[in-house]
C-alpha cells in the first residue's frame, strides 16, 4: 500500500497553468482508476482529468476556482496498490527518516528588509483580489506567503451584513479577463450611424414566404453580415485583421472568418463562421443557428470557438438604440447593429412611418481612423437602404 501523488498534468499548446472549475470527488472518497476527478479549463479549453490509478483521495491541490500549476500535486491517494518503486519518481512519498530531518518549522516571519516574497501566482491572486500583500502573514519558507497564508487572509475578511459575495470563475473569469486586457491594450473609439431598413425589411419578409425545410427563415442579421463582408472586400480590408502589438505588425486575412457574439447562460461565447464570404444568405442564416443551437447547448468543438478575424455582437430586439461594443482583441474592429424601431420622417411634405436601425462599429484607433469607419458605414448604409444592390 503507498501514496501516490497526481499531478497536474502538461495539457500541451504552451499551458503553464489551469482554473479547476468543478470537482467531482471529495476528500475521502474512494477512487477507482479512470475515474472522473475534475474539470480544468484554460483559456483554450475545458478538459476532464480521470484518475491514473485506484485508492482513496485524501488530499485535493485546490479549491474550486483556484488555478494550478501544470506539475503541482493535483490529488493526493492512499491505499494505492505496489511498492513506492512502481511509482514515477516525482510522486513517491518523503521517507519518515525525510520528513524528520526537515529542520524547517511552520511558521516564518517576515524578513528585516521588509520586501513581501511571495510567487508570481500568489502575487497575481492577491491583485486580483485588492489586497495588500504586507497585511498578510507569512508562514513559507525565509518569510514567505504561501497560498494558504492568502487563503486564510482572505478567509478572514468576512462579508458585511447583506453582502453577497460570488466567486468569478470558469467561463465568466476568462471573459472578464479578455475584456480587461481589450480596453486596457486598444484605444476604442465608436462610430454610430442611422440606417433606413425599412426595403430591407420589405425583401426579408417577402423572401420569408419561400422558407421550408430547407430553406430556413431569415432575420436582418444575414443582410447585414453580407453588408459588412462586401465593405470589408470592396475597400477596407484592415477591418478584417489582427494588430499583434507586442511583434509590431499587422495581419490582414482574405477570407472573414466571422464571429457571432452568442448569449448563453455560461456566458458570452463568440462561435466562428468560417469563410462567411463564400456563403450565400441562407446558408449563413444556417450556419448562425447551428453555431448558436452549439454555444447554448455546450456542444460546440473547440475548433468552432477561435479563429475569428473580425466580430458581429448582436443582441436582435434587445439590441437598444446605441452600442458600443468592445473588441475581441487582437482584432481590431467589431461590428453592432442595435434594435430596429419605427421613427416618423417628413418627406414630400408629409410625414411617413419608417424603419431604422443604429449600426455601430468599434474600432482599434491604433490601426484604423475616424475617417475609415465613417466611410465604410456610409457603404454598408447604402447597401442596407437598397439591399438588391447586394444581389447584383
Amino acid at each position: 500500500m503507498a501514496e501516490f501523488r497526481f499531478k497536474m498534468p502538461d495539457i500541451g499548446e504552451g499551458v503553464v497553468e489551469a482554473e479547476i472549475t468543478a470537482w467531482h470527488i471529495s476528500v475521502g472518497d474512494a477512487v477507482s482508476e479512470d475515474d472522473p476527478l475534475a474539470d480544468a479549463m484554460t483559456d483554450k479549453a475545458t478538459i476532464e482529468l480521470t484518475a491514473p490509478v485506484s485508492g482513496r483521495a485524501v488530499r485535493l491541490g485546490c479549491a474550486e476556482g483556484d488555478r494550478i500549476a501544470v506539475g503541482a500535486d493535483l490529488v493526493v491517494f492512499e491505499g494505492v496498490q505496489g511498492s513506492d518503486t512502481d511509482l514515477p519518481p516525482a510522486t513517491r512519498p518523503e521517507s519518515p527518516a525525510a520528513k524528520r530531518s526537515d529542520p524547517i518549522p511552520k511558521t516564518r516571519s517576515a524578513p528585516s528588509s521588509g520586501k513581501v516574497l511571495a510567487s508570481p501566482a500568489v502575487r497575481k491572486r492577491a491583485r486580483d483580489a485588492g489586497i495588500d500583500l504586507g497585511q498578510v502573514n507569512p508562514t513559507g519558507h525565509a518569510g514567505n506567503i504561501t497560498r494558504d497564508d492568502l487563503l486564510n487572509f482572505e478567509k478572514a475578511l468576512e462579508p458585511e451584513p447583506g453582502e453577497t459575495r460570488i466567486k468569478i470563475i470558469g467561463l465568466r473569469r476568462i471573459i472578464a479577463g479578455r475584456m480587461q486586457a481589450s480596453k486596457r491594450h486598444i484605444p476604442h473609439f465608436t462610430y454610430v450611424e442611422e440606417i433606413d431598413v425599412t426595403e430591407l425589411e420589405h425583401l426579408r419578409k417577402r423572401l420569408n414566404t419561400e422558407k421550408s425545410a430547407d430553406k430556413p427563415g431569415l432575420t436582418v442579421l444575414p443582410f447585414i453580415i453580407r453588408a459588412v463582408i462586401s465593405a470589408i472586400r470592396s475597400g477596407w480590408p484592415q477591418m478584417n485583421a489582427h494588430y499583434l502589438d507586442e511583434r509590431g505588425y499587422l495581419s490582414q486575412f482574405e477570407p472573414v472568418h466571422l464571429g457571432i457574439a452568442t448569449q448563453t447562460d455560461q456566458g458570452l461565447m463568440v462561435p466562428v463562421v468560417r469563410n462567411a464570404q463564400s456563403l450565400g444568405i441562407r446558408d449563413t442564416a444556417g450556419e448562425i443557428a447551428r453555431l448558436a443551437r452549439g454555444a447554448r447547448n455546450n456542444t460546440l468543438k473547440r475548433e468552432e470557438l477561435k479563429g475569428a478575424t473580425t466580430t458581429l455582437t448582436s443582441l436582435g430586439p434587445l439590441g437598444g438604440i446605441v452600442t458600443t461594443p468592445v473588441i475581441n482583441r487582437p482584432e481590431v474592429a467589431i461590428f453592432g447593429p442595435n434594435r430596429i424601431r419605427p421613427k416618423l420622417e417628413l418627406r414630400d411634405g408629409g410625414l411617413v412611418e419608417r424603419l431604422v436601425m443604429n449600426f455601430s462599429i468599434s474600432c482599434d484607433h491604433r490601426i484604423i481612423d475616424g475617417y475609415d469607419a465613417a466611410t465604410m458605414a456610409q457603404y454598408i448604409k447604402g447597401l442596407l437602404e437598397d439591399p438588391l444592390s447586394m444581389f447584383l
